[in-house]
């Protein structure tokens, strides 16, 4: 064999591994890698040397790809073995071949994350199965790469050629799809973002948006569509890199476990630097990532270079990687800081599980059973189609579509998966022309995001016709928070908003985003009148309570609200302050229906609605607020202002998605009594705490309704709220007037009249 090699020319040897790289898949993030070809010509054709053996073996992969699309399991393992046979022999010959084993740890990777999207609180820690696929793709493609890069044969143009041969087909389906059916079911907004995210997922940057999407106001993760792309975003932005890493190591003839070690401890640096503070930069930003996926490559370089571990020790790392895998599907939450050093669990087990190799028990029988192996060469059309469907059934059918309605469109994916792989993927694999086809399938990328960069512009419109709906459609997301007149006050590291003023005194406003609902009245206030008013300081965090000890779950959405709120009651004790006001949707962070707050008693955690935690949380802010009235400080508790769902403007029409809307013929006005009824227990407890500490209260029901009734509308027909909690900027300019005796300048003894 070793002769047959020798004898080949350079030229051969070329065509040879070109041969060999247009058959085998081994690149891909959540792509299929290789699939296993059996023919009977291909392990018992006679070898014979120079041209007519490459003529032979070309033939062999044609034969074979025609088999391999008339029938997709039986793919490259024995193919593979004759073209093993005249190829210049690596370190670890092995590496390359077909591993079953992989494909399965696929299907455990996608099965986990689909798992976790259709049921988040029965499989709650599914999600980790993205990073099994980083570990899975990092270990495939170095592998390749350092096989090409030894061999003499790399090109970075082939690489990338590669790259879009294996991940646009599928991408580009999914994205036209989602973009058609958005423009047929969906309305302005939503239809524009959906533009934008197509815009985002086509240049590989879907990380990066959602990053910057991320907050309070942030739409739920449920009605965005394309929101799992973000893992793809993160791995292209990693192979952006990594080629060239390695080819430089390989240049330079570094140390490559030493460089390696340096740049994942970089990551893995920034990983655990980030997590506590921001954990959203850390979960969407690829340097914060590129650890888990520099854990496969590793993997794959030990593979080529070192020597073969024992059985034994292969068994063990394959019982190690099952235990840790269990752990990972078991001990890990939403709520966890992640990825951090929670990352490790399913990171470790996907690496021991790749080192053990294909023939230990758990990988052959379980890893590498038919069923899984199916499933593993689909995994990457399945992981693309499977949250699009879900995402619109959400915003059809609401927050929590039917489990019937939920295994229903699973099938469906795992069809549309099976059909984009046999009718898209596969033939573009077969096409002589790879140059014509990377030509085209960029330009389809390009095409479609710019497709999507023209209808997040609302170049391109919707279909839905609203039918003199827009006044309501256009309230929402209309918010202004901070204005143009505020300027970032950063103190203890959290960014608030001032306003500036010339009137003696400084007002800060502490709360969640009910507070800063109240930012464009504050900023009309200080600029028509400046001489009458104080400073103000915005410091609020959206979704936070303002609440010392209390955590708002889940923490990647909500970073830090502990930090924030300890920051503002901070500066609310300083001693240029005179006035603070405290406010917050305090009805909803009590409801009986929310558990998604924690108080932290410095011995553990007592979970929102239970009644210990409750009366743990009032007791904390009464403690806060006595504390800021022995300072001296006026203190202004905010109650809740009337709100519901007759506020949202969503409730205000009438239709269908898949017709045309209309508006209701009435929309009637919140009845006050009913709302002071709903909300007495916040409301009793907060007016007892200022009572008692010596606070003033605001009740804005009392300024904006009118007898019994709270209007929803105002004298134009238009909502003067932009969801059932939140009033619109101009709203707010226009009838929270009873925000202006904060911010008004203290007279004369009226602080030392009303300290303790």
């Amino acid at each position: 064999m070793t002769k047959r090699c020798d004898d080949l020319t350079h030229l051969q040897k070329k065509e040879l591994r070109e041969v060999f790289n247009n058959t085998t898949i081994l690149d891909g993030p959540l792509s299929s890698i290789g699939n296993k070809h059996s023919t009977k010509a291909a392990t018992t054709a006679p070898l014979q040397p120079g041209r007519r053996q490459l003529d032979h073996k070309k033939t062999i992969a044609r034969r074979a790809l025609a088999r391999h699309r008339r029938n997709p399991l039986r793919v490259v393992q024995n193919f593979q073995e004759v073209i093993l046979r005249t190829a210049p022999i690596a370190p670890d010959s092995h590496a390359v071949k077909y591993r079953p084993d992989i494909d399965g740890l696929r299907a455990v990777a996608v099965l986990a994350v689909i798992l976790f999207h259709c049921w988040p609180l029965w499989f709650v820690s599914g999600f980790v199965g993205v990073d099994i696929f980083f570990v899975i793709s990092g270990y495939l493609i170095t592998s390749i790469l350092l096989t090409q890069l030894e061999g003499g044969t790399f090109s970075l143009f082939d690489f990338y050629s590669r790259r879009v041969r294996r991940i646009f087909p599928a991408l580009l389906v999914v994205l036209a799809t989602t973009l058609a059916v958005g423009w047929y079911i969906l309305l302005r907004g939503e239809f524009a973002q959906v533009g934008k995210h197509v815009a985002a997922g086509g240049g590989f940057i879907a990380n990066l948006v959602l990053w910057f999407e991320a907050g309070y106001f942030d739409n739920s993760a449920a009605t965005k569509p394309l929101l799992h792309l973000w893992s793809l975003g993160v791995e292209e932005q990693f192979y952006f890199l990594w080629p060239l890493m390695l080819w430089v190591v390989m240049r330079k003839r570094l140390n490559f476990l030493l460089i390696m070690a340096l740049v994942f401890a970089a990551s893995m640096a920034v990983n655990l630097g980030t997590v506590q503070d921001n954990p959203t930069a850390a979960f969407y930003s690829p340097l914060s990532r590129f650890w888990e996926l520099m854990s496969g490559g590793v993997g794959a370089y030990l593979h080529l270079h070192r020597p073969a571990w024992s059985a034994r020790a292969k068994q063990l790392a394959s019982v190690a990687g099952v235990l840790l895998m269990a752990a990972s599907f078991t001990v890990i939450k939403p709520q966890a800081l992640f990825p951090g050093w929670w990352a490790l669990l399913p990171v470790s087990a996907t690496f021991l599980l790749i080192m053990a190799g294909p023939g230990t028990l758990i990988n052959r029988y379980i890893l590498g059973n038919p069923l899984a192996v199916r499933i593993g060469l689909i995994s990457y059309p399945l992981y693309l189609w499977h949250w699009p469907l879900l995402s619109f059934a959400y915003i059809i059918y609401g927050e929590k579509p039917s489990y019937q309605l939920k295994i229903a469109l699973m099938a469906g994916a795992v069809a549309l998966a099976w059909l984009t792989y046999r009718l898209v993927e596969i033939p573009l694999r077969g096409v002589a022309s790879k140059r014509r086809v990377v030509g085209a399938l960029t330009a389809g990328m390009v095409a479609m995001a710019s497709l999507g960069i023209a209808v997040g512009a609302g170049a391109l419109r919707e279909r839905i016709d609203v039918h003199g709906s827009d006044v309501y459609l256009n309230a929402l997301n209309d918010f202004d928070f901070p204005g143009q007149r505020f300027t970032p006050l950063r103190h203890n590291g959290i960014l608030f908003q001032k306003l500036a003023a010339d009137a003696p005194g400084l007002t800060v406003f502490i709360g969640d985003s009910l507070m800063q609902q109240y930012g464009p009245q504050m900023e009309q206030l200080t600029a028509a009148a400046p001489q009458r008013y104080n400073p103000v300081i915005f410091a609020t965090a959206g979704g936070c309570p303002p609440i010392p000890n209390a955590i708002r779950l889940p923490l990647i959405r909500f970073p830090q609200c502990r930090q924030a709120i300890a920051a503002a009651y901070d500066l609310a004790s300083q001693p240029n302050v005179t006035t603070v006001v405290i406010g917050a949707a305090w009805q909803v962070h009590f409801a009986r229906y929310n558990n998604e707050i924690e108080y932290d008693t410095g011995h553990g955690k007592l979970a929102f609605p239970s009644p210990a935690a409750h009366e743990l949380a009032y007791a904390s802010f009464e403690a806060t607020v006595r504390h800021l009235r022995q300072l001296g400080k006026r203190v202004f508790i905010v109650l809740q202002p009337p709100s519901g769902n007759m506020y949202d403007p969503r409730n205000m029409y009438q239709g269908s998605r898949f017709d045309s809307i209309h508006p209701l013929p009435r929309i009637d006005s919140l009845k006050l009594d009913k709302f002071l009824t709903d909300n007495a227990t916040s409301r009793g407890r907060l007016q007892a705490i200022a009572a008692a500490n010596g606070a003033q209260v605001i009740d804005p029901s009392q300024y904006l309704c009118h007898a019994n009734d709270c209007p929803v509308l105002d004298a134009a027909g238009a909502p003067i709220y932009t969801d059932p909690l939140h009033m619109r900027p101009s709203y707010s300019r226009r009838a929270v007037t009873y925000l202006a005796q904060t911010v008004q300048a203290e007279r004369a003894g009226e602080r030392s009249a009303q300290t303790p």
